[in-house]
């Protein structure tokens, strides 16, 4: 098949997040014969990774990223048919290169990764027929409406409630005329099918490279935590600061030397001043390989209260033999059995309590890690899900 991938930015191994998913899709569907195209915007590292992409695709265009000025912030009103976040992503001239891309390459399936860039597949006044499939890392009216079911009803909320309204019948309107969805959890494939039921919709999970990921020695543990991300995302960004403040002085409290990684780009000031303040959360920035600090760490956290989709955060630590302990929406997508394979804490009190029995209790935190990398070596290998992504764009091809 000739597939043509459109995505926010250039994947390549080093990734992380959700562009990690796109990359080992466009690896291996390459591997086994496809012929990929790819469309991206660019950023400033791309350089470094275009020679080990391009072995992989026979066309791949790299078009500049929408500016991010201040005008930009005024998307919903400079783009009236264009809502945020959407408007963030919106490039006449990518509408017109996938188009050309299409029309030039005789594709037989454009795929667009992240809800954003489905916009270049719906309504695209350049693009010639073609089967379109929007992969959805996660729905961004969801996204919104948990946030301010977090922060409350309040007059000050109202606009944001009006915006909401606009934003779903933009991304639902384009989910509509695509001829299929894929979603990475079965959570996120019921919230989209509660707003338009009539979707074809199939859950392809995230993986992990469990040869890449593996146990540590035990020798090179600390007593410590770790929570990894991108912290230009505000459910990363949220999660490290409600973990912070809610649950960490209870930590705290019974553990002097307990430290606090934070590890990932993009630390806000916030994080970095909380980390002055406090020698004990190390926040890293972004570095070149994460395994050192699951290496070095005996819990990995996952407080997350905003955004959904599955992590792909808590494979990794899983399959580094990590025993995890995640609020039930920051494990979506991953069946955490109590106490078996992780620990799942909606509040402060109860992370808190999970997280001091793993460290109290050094055979329950080797079993835990040991279980639940069985688990993700059995059920989230990357083969599996490209094996799934396979079946649909065959499926959607030939038009069944």
């Amino acid at each position: 098949m000739k597939i043509l991938f459109i995505s926010t930015r250039l994947p390549h191994a080093r990734v992380v997040s959700g562009h990690l998913i796109v990359y080992q899709r466009v690896k291996r569907l390459a591997e086994r014969g496809h012929e990929i195209g790819l469309a991206v915007f660019a950023r400033e590292d791309d350089e470094a990774h275009v020679a080990e992409v391009r072995p992989l695709v026979r066309d791949l265009e790299i078009i500049p990223a929408p500016p991010r000025t201040p005008l930009r912030k005024l998307g919903g009103f400079l783009f009236s048919s264009v809502p945020e976040p959407f408007a963030a992503f919106y490039s006449p001239r990518m509408l017109r290169c996938v188009g050309d891309l299409v029309e030039r390459g005789r594709y037989d399936v454009a795929l667009s990764e992240f809800a954003y860039m489905g916009q270049y597949l719906n309504r695209n006044p350049y693009l010639p027929a073609v089967r379109k499939i929007v992969s959805v890392h996660q729905c961004q009216t969801t996204v919104a409406r948990k946030e301010l079911e977090l922060r409350g009803v309040s007059p000050r909320a109202a606009p944001a409630w009006f915006a909401m309204k606009g934003l779903e019948r933009y991304e639902f309107d384009i989910y509509r005329h695509a001829d299929h969805i894929l979603v990475l959890t079965a959570e996120e494939r019921f919230d989209l099918l509660n707003y338009a039921p009539d979707l074809r919709t199939t859950v392809i999970p995230s993986g992990v490279d469990t040869s890449f990921f593996q146990p540590a020695d035990p020798a090179l543990k600390e007593e410590a935590i770790v929570f990894t991300g991108n912290y230009s995302d505000e459910p990363n960004r949220d999660a490290v600061m409600w973990f912070v403040h809610a649950v960490w002085p209870a930590l705290k409290e019974r553990r002097k030397d307990l430290v606090f990684y934070v590890v990932g780009p993009s630390p806000t000031p916030a994080m970095q001043d909380r980390a002055r303040k406090d020698p004990q959360i190390r926040v890293t920035g972004e570095v070149p390989d994460i395994r050192p600090y699951l290496a070095r760490a005996r819990v990995f956290v996952s407080p997350s209260r905003l955004g959904s989709g599955m992590r792909g955060k808590l494979l990794q630590a899983m399959a580094s033999g990590l025993p995890v302990v995640s609020t039930t929406l920051g494990a979506e997508g991953i069946s955490i059995q109590m106490g078996d394979t992780g620990f799942l804490a909606d509040t402060p009190h109860l992370m808190a309590q999970a997280i001091h029995l793993l460290l109290d209790d050094r055979t329950l935190q080797e079993t835990v890690g040991r279980r639940a990398r069985a688990m993700v070596c059995e059920r989230f290998s990357w083969n599996l899900g490209v094996d799934q992504l396979e079946g649909v764009l065959r499926d959607v091809v030939s038009g069944k």
